[in-house]
């Protein structure tokens, strides 16, 4: 394991290293962070939320299997400067990027089959996933903020004034979208009880062909990935260039001097150590959207205990769990499947849904209606035409979904 240093001493050797950036600047933690910890409320705070971190970091590296249960986080997404014109389109703008935020940290986005040929470049890395689901808010908003703000509608708030750290939005995942100077930022080890956010520019929010007027993603940092990196953040991960030193605190990340961008072949950049290749297509570097898919094992074990610290930060009263939470609302069995799998009811909570069962590039393989009720219960999906494999079966309700694993095995 990497040396063991105080965190305080950590931070501050991190606030005072040569941070060297060799492409653009994109991202602004650094000195968010800086400008932060000037605050002394907020850095006693900071440090106390990092001790229990660690002694749960700890914990975990200690005991891999003790990660957390499927946490579900509530999303509050804010447009300072957007118009109420387009309120249908900047909602659908959040959906888009919770999307890729559930599939990137789940593991499961489409390009993650790249890792398969990349991987021989990295011994000893493996992917790493974490068992959360962020829901965009709908019940019990906060009141007197926006008039616009509708019980039982998404927590899209447009064209007020949310601070980046702000009490009326404590207990959620906040995300403030609004022009800034670099394409985002978040709090190292964000508390979301202090109503912390990330913020974001208005080109670099969701994905392509999803934008609004004025939120339109753009190229090369149009997929939504820099989302994802921020996030990172959020959950204490660092960027995997902090230098060659104690690097970013995670064993399985090789260490880099300096930031990469564009979008380079597995294994053509060298790391601080010249018997590893950075790992290029993480989403703590600076590479293009189109080439960032992964999280390693031991970066997914450090967010889950952030996550573990925090999880009674949020709320619990404003979302309609039941229908995001696959495993309580169906039982699906046998998983693995051989010739077929069965989906049946097990609540009330969702009446009319649809499935897509998808392979690990993203192709649709099979679609269908679920809805189910007193008198349909379970419904049959032949799988003896798959091959072996890891498969998605996502289930959408409305404008909510939710993604399990599957896997076939003849």
């Amino acid at each position: 394991m990497k040396q063991k240093i105080t965190l305080l001493f950590a931070f501050l050797l991190l606030m005072t290293s040569n941070y060297n950036y060799a492409q653009e600047k994109t991202c602004g933690y650094l000195e968010h962070m800086q400008e932060k910890l000037q605050d002394p409320d907020y850095r006693a705070k900071y440090e106390a939320r990092q001790a229990a971190f660690q002694i749960e970091y700890e914990r975990l590296l200690a005991n891999p299997q003790a990660r957390l249960q499927t946490i579900y986080i509530p999303v509050a997404v804010h447009y300072p400067n957007g118009n109420e014109s387009n309120r249908a389109c900047l909602v659908d703008l959040a959906l888009d990027q919770i999307r890729i935020l559930n599939e990137d940290f789940s593991a499961t986005n489409g390009d993650i089959s790249n890792w398969t040929a990349a991987s021989s470049n990295y011994p000893g890395v493996n992917l790493g996933s974490i068992d959360v689901q962020f829901v965009l808010a709908t019940t019990n908003h906060p009141t007197g903020i926006d008039p616009d703000l509708i019980e039982g509608e998404p927590a899209v708030t447009i064209g007020e004034n949310v601070l980046d750290t702000d009490s009326r939005f404590s207990g959620y995942q906040n995300f403030i979208v609004k022009p800034i100077a670099y394409l985002g930022y978040s709090p190292l080890g964000g508390q979301p009880s202090n109503g912390n956010s990330v913020v974001m520019n208005t080109n670099a929010f969701g994905s392509s062909g999803a934008g609004c007027p004025g939120f339109i993603p753009g190229a090369p940092y149009n997929l939504g990935r820099t989302v994802t990196h921020e996030l990172g953040h959020f959950y204490n991960l660092y960027h995997t260039f902090q230098g060659c030193g104690s690097g970013d605190r995670v064993d399985d990340t090789p260490a880099l001097a300096s930031s990469t961008g564009g979008c380079p072949s597995p294994g053509s950049v060298s790391s601080c150590l010249p018997t590893e290749s950075a790992l290029t297509m993480n989403y703590m570097d600076y590479t293009n959207d189109a080439c960032m898919y992964m999280f390693t094992e031991g970066q997914a074990t450090r967010m889950n205990a952030h996550i573990n610290t925090i999880k009674d930060d949020w709320k619990t009263d404003v979302l309609s769990v039941d229908s995001f939470d696959i495993n309580k609302v169906y039982s699906i069995y046998p998983n693995p499947a051989n010739d077929e799998i069965n989906i049946s009811l097990t609540s009330n909570a969702v009446k009319e849904a649809s499935y897509v069962i998808y392979d690990l590039v993203g192709k649709p393989i099979f679609k269908g209606d679920l809805s189910l009720d007193s008198n349909i219960q379970s419904r049959k999906i032949r799988t003896s035409k798959l091959t072996n494999g890891v498969y998605l079966l996502m289930i959408n309700s409305g404008k909510l979904s939710a993604t399990k694993k599957i896997v076939v095995r003849h």
